[in-house]
């Protein structure tokens, strides 16, 4: 068989093969580059999530609050909003990110759009990476589903709040809404209407 060769004086086959090794040395180098990309955006996740652990703890010792939630960190200046790196776009999630005082422990949770930093303790080295569903009210079984109580107060059939809350977000959020100190579901329930649904999303370890 007779091999053509170009101006240079490369045969056609020889010439496609390094044009072929090329485009597989980029893809490598792409792929490699994006893998690192991925990795830094995750010790970057990491990095906020501990930073808003020890600004909770020390907003905790000037309240003793058994939950110190990311958007009363950004409200008294402690933290600004943390942006969501995943997404290029949004913030994490001022509401759902938050630091539980359970005993001697401390949990930090930290959700930026599907990722997740769940219950991880503040002192931990190593924190956990989810990456999750958006919540639903329709009802998920298995064992990589979480499955969470949530309020809302209601007036003529209006959310007033506009979304659903966890019990202890959604009594704090009343009392600086409506002006009174609630402490409790009960005494909400005395003044509102106060609905109550179970929400569930998918959850699973990446990281």
């Amino acid at each position: 068989m007779k091999v053509k060769f170009n101006e240079n004086g490369i045969g056609t086959y020889e010439f496609l093969t390094v044009v072929v090794v090329c485009l597989i040395l980029a893809a490598i180098f792409l792929f490699m580059a994006l893998s690192n990309g991925e990795k830094e955006k995750i010790e970057v996740f990491r990095y906020n999530a501990k930073t808003v652990g020890i600004n909770a703890v020390n907003y905790n010792n000037e309240t003793s609050e058994d939950v110190v939630y990311l958007y009363e960190l950004i409200d008294n200046n402690l933290v600004t909003r943390i942006k969501n790196n995943f997404s290029g776009d949004d913030f994490c999630d001022p509401y759902e990110s938050k630091v539980e005082f359970i005993d001697d422990s401390k949990k930090v949770t930290l959700r930026c759009g599907n990722y997740l930093i769940y219950k991880q303790d503040v002192t931990d080295k190593h924190y956990n990476i989810y990456k999750v569903s958006d919540w639903s009210f329709s009802k998920k079984t298995g064992n990589d589903v979480d499955n969470v109580k949530v309020y809302a107060i209601l007036k003529n059939g209006k959310n007033l709040l506009n979304n659903y809350y966890e019990e202890d977000l959604f009594i704090k959020l009343v009392s600086s809404n409506y002006g009174s100190k609630y402490t409790n579901l009960e005494d909400i329930k005395k003044n509102y209407q106060v609905d109550v649904k179970n929400i569930y999303r998918e959850r699973v370890l990446v990281d």
